[in-house]
């Protein structure tokens, strides 16, 4: 039977975020032109002017609210297990309720044929509308680096060292086998193995071998523009990282997003009333940027076949090369628009905490790469075996444990 809906986008936030998927709505509209038949609005008590000024900004498509309240959470919580001090856990004491909202498309999947969950603090750059269309999948998503456990504490089963999917977005198909049970699943899996929207979304894939199409770094862009050159999204994430609230990302992505933050404006929606909270973070952004991250980055991750040793003489020089062309093109860049240089990395409210992924197993094994290159003709290349088997056995290595040398 022909659903009512092809294509469909669900935004979900609190009461006091309307202006920020109110935003959304405009640069979706505007970006995904005719694309996007239904948008899902999730909330938790927007006021009547706030309804009516999505209808009036949603550029011709469908809007449906859904209500999701903090209340909502623990009855579709309450079936599986008798604590609600769940809502007291450390994953709560960061996020909100909201955070289960992007789960709501597994309620919705019997009217619209696909629906993609985009994370509230997104800006997109370009359309995404090739998703829409994709076939033979369950899910589309973007995997991460970090593991199922400890993503859940909690859970200890065949799957604890696969790594888990991020749902900054998330596509869900009309191919998931019985999406209503699965949604029970999703808070089955909260009250056994604790709540995180990443983790049990992660499990839920594993657990019933759904297939995910696997979305590149185009579709996770960082506010770092420099990192985001040629993303279709850019994801503002971080509680003080917004396009609102953190100066330098204003600084950088302010322009764009001011001109959807305005149509929803003059179409009556609600101010942001807050200020920046913070002047510039997530300097660890600056340092996975550095060629020695990149290189190492890449020695870890083609190291496991012998194709991949094979090939990886020729992705660290290319890696090598890009980084010297992007290098180039930025001080061009900057001479025409100067709101995109970066301040000193010692600016940043973290850069001391950041300086810690210097001791990471990428970075590490990329300075000891650079390192012998520069000085092949005095052995360098054999102290270079040395060093990598001296960061194998060095206790940081282990966070990277799924991907040792």
């Amino acid at each position: 039977m022909k659903k009512p809906y092809k294509n469909g986008i669900l935004l979900a936030a609190t009461s006091n975020s309307a202006f920020a998927i109110g935003t959304m709505v405009a640069n979706i509209a505007e970006v995904m032109s005719g694309e996007v038949d239904i948008f899902y609005i999730v909330h938790d008590g927007f006021t009547q002017s706030e309804l009516e000024a999505f209808d009036r900004v949603a550029g011709g498509a469908k809007i449906k609210f859904i209500s999701f309240t903090k209340d909502d959470f623990a009855k579709r919580l309450k079936p599986h297990t008798n604590n609600q001090n769940i809502l007291n856990s450390p994953f709560f004491s960061r996020w909100t309720h909201m955070a289960y909202g992007m789960f709501e498309p597994l309620l919705l999947l019997d009217e619209c044929e696909c629906i993609v969950y985009l994370d509230f603090d997104i800006l997109l750059l370009k359309g995404i509308g090739e998703l829409f269309r994709l076939k033979g999948y369950h899910f589309s998503a973007h995997r991460g680096k970090s593991l199922l456990n400890p993503t859940l504490r909690d859970y200890n089963g065949e799957f604890k060292d696969c790594r888990v999917y991020r749902s900054g977005i998330v596509a869900y198909y009309d191919t998931i086998p019985n999406p209503k049970e699965c949604y029970n699943q999703i808070y089955n899996y909260s009250a056994k193995y604790g709540a995180n929207d990443q983790g049990v979304l992660s499990l839920l894939i594993l657990d019933n071998k759904f297939k995910v199409k696997n979305l590149g770094y185009e579709y996770t862009g960082s506010t770092y523009w420099r990192k985001s050159i040629g993303a279709s999204i850019i994801h503002a994430w971080g509680r003080d990282g917004r396009f609102w609230n953190n100066e330098l990302v204003y600084q950088f992505w302010g322009e764009i997003w001011d001109k959807y933050y305005q149509k929803w404006l003059k179409c009556g929606g609600s101010e942001y009333k807050g200020g920046f909270i913070c002047k510039a973070n997530y300097a660890i952004e600056r340092i996975r940027y550095h060629l020695a991250y990149k290189l190492g980055y890449a020695m870890i991750e083609n190291h496991t076949t012998i194709f991949g040793k094979i090939k990886l003489p020729f992705i660290l020089l290319a890696i090598a090369l890009k980084h010297r062309r992007q290098k180039i093109e930025y001080h061009k860049i900057i001479q025409t628009k100067p709101n995109l240089k970066v301040p000193p990395i010692e600016h940043y409210e973290d850069y001391r905490s950041a300086l810690a992924e210097k001791q990471s197993a990428p970075y590490r094994l990329g300075q000891a790469l650079i390192k012998a290159t520069k000085t092949w003709y005095k052995g360098g290349l054999i102290k270079l075996y040395f060093e990598i088997n001296e960061i194998k056995r060095d206790k940081v290595a282990k966070t990277y444990k799924s991907r040792v040398l």
